[in-house]
């Protein structure tokens, strides 16, 4: 059931994000659903500063489940904005924290994950 859209997903966003709710409305009522992913990037950022791990991987696994029923251009803003910034999410956590963060990121969201550091592995390889 891959039929989610993102008008769809910008509504679950703004009502399970209550913390940026109001940005998140604003970015929504602009057709900015790029704009709306930053800015859930940058409230787990703010999280994760603060060293609220248990509720960045709720936050996570709402995602997770956007992803699963996500049309292709939901999945493709997923794969290409939010996971990449699991790279950054790891360079500011400790060892313990990052593996406490990776064992809530959902399957799916996982895979994505490994699969993009693996072709980056292999890239950087090559040249």
């Amino acid at each position: 059931m891959n039929n989610i859209n993102k008008d769809i997903v910008a509504s679950y966003l703004t009502s399970h994000y209550n913390e940026i709710n109001d940005e998140l409305q604003d970015l929504s009522s602009h057709q900015n659903f790029v704009g709306m992913f930053q800015a859930i990037i940058n409230h787990i950022n703010v999280l994760l500063t603060s060293g609220q791990i248990q509720k960045i991987g709720t936050k996570i696994k709402l995602i997770g489940w956007l992803y699963k029923r996500g049309n292709e251009y939901v999945k493709y803003i997923i794969e290409n904005l939010f996971v990449q910034s699991f790279v950054g999410m790891k360079r500011r956590c400790n060892p313990q924290q990052w593996a406490d963060l990776y064992n809530t990121i959902p399957a799916n969201l996982k895979q994505v994950y490994l699969l993009q550091n693996k072709n980056y592995s292999i890239q950087k390889s090559i040249s």
